[in-house]
Parts: structure tokens; sequence; C-alpha cells
């Protein structure tokens, strides 16, 4: 296991993982690797637990890391994620961490308050779906801790199960069940949490996906912070009832832009085909998405039809018709993740 651990480990240079410098197999074997000058995630959070969805962010950027490499980590708890000199969080620990695909079946971790349910009842060994549950977890830890911060409690031990017992996890989890939900913890923040820890693991969403949304979290966390407002939005949006008719309304002019010359050729037909794409998406939204589902996509209009509105403008120059060009862009790549989020064909 320990060379193992030395040959995935040595090959990673990321922010969000820490770094291997060496290893010696002699005697007793031990790792030269990046000291965390600022402990594990749980006790930084103890001491600073306004920066919870910041360290969480950076987090899963590790992990996507990771993952985007091939490589499941296989046993991602709170104090595997430490928090650096450049105080950056970072993930650690790869013992249990394997290659996909290969023969190595590895090990599941005995820390039962963080593993996938579909371990716990088979002999398969961590995967890809598996450590996004087991990042899910730590988020409930992260809340646990910060909510006892804030009560005045002992953060040194919160586990997202709040119990050591194996036989209650494991039938709770296997059925689908997941721990109580902490008291500061918001409803879009406990659904990214259910959309993570989903019992059927090709139902749960990406790497990817949870770090486009603890991005998002940590914004809004910093908004909030600044502004000293709570409950805010923090994304242009339109009410859920007038996307069809924002996204009609806004195919209608970009004929008109097409003739007219003072419109370059290539731009009106990006924008074209981009509101084709979200009105293909808006009918195939029923009433199994979630509201978080309605408002992502809610949100992805009001930002498309902002920039659209921006054609009209006649006094150009070339640096706005490129910001206008990569932004149509950026909104169809915006687009394609909320599809892959919501499992959306």
């Amino acid at each position: 296991m320990f060379r193992r651990e030395v040959d995935i480990w040595f090959g990673f240079s990321h922010p969000h993982v820490v770094r291997l410098f060496g290893a010696c197999h002699v005697g007793r074997p031990f790792f030269v690797c990046e000291y965390a000058t600022n402990g594990t995630l749980v006790s930084y959070l103890g001491k600073n637990p306004d920066e919870l969805w910041a360290k969480l962010h950076e987090a899963a950027l590790g992990v996507q890391y990771l993952h985007a490499r091939g490589v499941v980590h296989g046993d991602l708890k709170g104090n595997n994620i430490v928090v650096g000199i450049d105080m950056k969080a970072k993930v650690t620990d790869f013992g249990l961490s394997s290659v996909m695909d290969s023969e190595d079946k590895t090990l599941v971790t005995g820390a039962w308050n963080w593993v996938a349910p579909e371990l716990l009842d088979t002999n398969q060994g961590p995967n890809l779906a598996s450590d996004v549950y087991s990042l899910g977890m730590c988020i409930v830890e992260a809340l646990r801790v910060v909510e006892a911060v804030k009560s005045g409690k002992e953060s040194s031990r919160c586990l997202p199960w709040r119990v050591a017992d194996r036989a209650a996890m494991k039938y709770h989890a296997t059925r689908g069940k997941l721990p109580g939900r902490p008291s500061i913890c918001e409803d879009s923040q406990w659904e990214l949490v259910e959309r993570m820890c989903v019992l059927d693991p090709a139902s749960r969403i990406k790497i990817s996906t949870v770090v486009d949304e603890l991005a998002k979290l940590t914004s809004c966390a910093t908004t909030t912070s600044a502004n000293g407002l709570a409950g805010t939005s923090c994304s242009n949006t339109v009410e859920w009832e007038l996307v069809v008719e924002v996204i009609d309304t806004a195919r209608m002019p970009l004929a008109d832009f097409q003739d007219d010359v003072a419109q370059p050729d290539a731009v009106v037909p990006l924008y074209g085909s981009l509101w084709e794409r979200l009105g293909q998406v808006q009918q195939r939204i029923d009433d199994q998405h979630s509201d978080a589902c309605r408002a992502a996509f809610s949100s992805l209009v009001a930002d498309a039809d902002t920039s659209t509105k921006k054609l009209r403008d006649r006094k150009r120059s070339i640096i706005s018709l490129a910001e206008t060009t990569m932004r149509c862009y950026a909104l169809d790549r915006a687009l394609t993740k909320f599809c892959e989020a919501h499992f959306i064909e």
C-alpha cells in the first residue's frame, strides 16, 4: 500500500492537492510532503467559520483535479482536507486511492460516516461517484463544525451522522436516508448535499457540477458578508412563469439583426443557436425537476437576454464585439453544464 500511495501521489501538481516531495521505505516508511501549517479543515473552520464555502470549494477543486486524471481518492473526510501555509484547502492522504480501470481492488475506508452506501453492502471498491458522496458528507461535517462554533459548543467531534454506530449508519444510508440537516444549512445548500448523496450512484452529480455549485455558494457568502445581508439573491434571474415569454421575445429581433448591415454577420447566428437551445431545454424541464433547477435555468435565460440586448448597440468597438461573442460561448458552455448537472439530454 505504501508503494502504491507513492506512485499515485508523486505525479500530482495542483494548488489544492498536498504536494509530495519524497518518501522512504527503509525502516519505518515515511513521506516528506508539504506541511499543512493551518491544520485540518475541521480545526481550521473551528477558528474561521466564515470561510466554510470557500474552503469546501477549494477542496472540491482538488478532487476535480484527481478525477480528471482518473484517480479516485477513496477516503475523503474532514481530516483528510488540510489548509496550507498559502491558506488554500488541499486534499491529502492517498493511502486508499486508486486509478480507474486498474486491476487493483482498493479497500473501503473504515471511516463509515463518509462512506457511500453502495460500498457498505458490496465488495466493490471506491469510484468517482463514491468520492462525490464522501465529499457531500464532508459538507455536512463542515456545517456541523460551524454550527457548533456559532452555538458555543465543542467543534472537534462533529461527525456527519453524529454517531459512531456502524449498524445504524448502514441501515439508514443503504435506504437512501441522509444525516439530520444542520440548523444553519439553507435550502440551496442542503439541496447540493442531496444531489451529491443520492442513493443511486449513476444519479449523483459529477465533481465538475459540485465545483460550479460551491463556487456559487462561495460567491453568495462573500456578497452577503460584504453587504451585511442575508437571504439575498446573488444572480440575475427572471420569474419561471416568464421564461417562455422571454425566450420568444428574444428570438424575434434576431431576424431583424441578421438583415442589418451594421451588425457583424458572425455574432447574430451564434445567439440564434443559443436561444434555439434554450428553447429546446426549456421544453424538457418538467414537474420532476426541482425549484433549484428552474431557478438555475431562469438565471441562464436572464443572462442570455442581457447579453443579447447588447447587440442593439450600434457604437460597439471591436473589443466589445469580442466580449459579446465570448459571452455567447460562455453561456453555451454554461447551458451544457446545466443539462449535465440536471440530467437533461
